[in-house]
């Protein structure tokens, strides 16, 4: 099982935490990003630095770390100026990047480090309703290669730059986020055990209805999407519809809900004849 927490230092991370820190500018993400760094090397753990800024302004974001131009001498911090990291346009392909981060910890473990620790920090405008399903879809496709690596992440984002709603939706998907930006009790993360398989936890109703709908329209669709829900409290009928949407959007591909809990058994299959939507759900497992 993932850890799942709300996050009011940057420090205390483990393998397949996937963080999310908003921040009001430069000296304040320094702030987060030097002891998110200083952890990692106190554990033995290769640092990769990821921003869209150019490599001597991502070297001077880590100037207040100890032996900083020794750390970047042997290879062990390494800083990748990288335009447009995870959902901005442009740049190299989300593929690629993944591709990259993948091969950095195979290198980081044949090098004799425990693992590979990243900060990747955005800081594209992201306000609209597309902005925030094309981040969010960054995200999942991240989340689904942290949950099986030696590997953590801590993303930055400039939250004067980030609509509320998308803050929202962005701190959803990870199961690591500030309590402000939308607390710890509801969420979409990727199951650590199968491919193809999101969990989701809390509760799912008017408060969440919007962050959710954007996370299963982001949501990575390759085959069939299973959701584990085992760990949902509640889920409202507009929930509900999101789903039924969602199964409707990947069909012929199958939606399977495994774990679903009674009562949202029985909104499924009183709602068939109404919304023909609600037959492409497989909620039977």
């Amino acid at each position: 099982m993932r850890r799942t927490s709300t996050l009011t230092v940057p420090v205390g991370r483990g393998w397949h935490d996937h963080a999310c820190w908003f921040h009001a500018g430069r000296d304040e993400w320094c702030q987060v990003l030097v002891p998110f760094v200083g952890e990692g090397l106190a554990r033995n753990e290769k640092i990769l630095y990821l921003a869209d800024r150019d490599e001597d302004d991502l070297i001077d974001d880590l100037k207040a770390l100890p032996e900083r131009d020794e750390l970047l001498r042997t290879g062990q911090v390494a800083v990748v100026s990288m335009e447009s990291p995870r959902g901005g346009t442009g740049g190299p392909s989300l593929a690629d990047q993944l591709a990259l981060i993948e091969h950095a910890v195979d290198e980081a473990k044949a090098a004799g480090y425990s693992g590979l620790r990243i900060a990747a920090e955005s800081a594209p405008p992201i306000q609209s309703r597309a902005d925030a399903e094309r981040f969010v879809n960054a995200e999942l496709a991240a989340d689904k290669m942290i949950a099986r690596l030696p590997l953590s992440v801590l993303c930055g984002y400039d939250g004067r730059f980030v609509d509320h709603r998308a803050a929202a939706a962005l701190a959803f998907v990870h199961p690591v986020r500030q309590h402000d930006t939308f607390g710890v009790g509801t969420g979409l993360y990727a199951d650590p055990d199968e491919t193809d398989t999101w969990r989701v936890h809390g509760e799912l109703d008017l408060a969440s209805r919007d962050v959710f709908e954007i996370a299963l329209a982001a949501a990575p669709v390759h085959g069939d999407l299973h959701l584990r829900l085992d760990e949902l409290g509640f889920i409202d009928v507009g929930g509900v519809h999101a789903l039924a949407e969602l199964a409707d959007r990947i069909s012929p591909r199958r939606l399977v809900l495994h774990d679903a809990p009674l009562t949202l058994r029985r909104i499924l299959e009183l709602s068939r004849d109404d919304f023909p939507s609600m037959r492409q759900v497989d909620a039977g497992v």
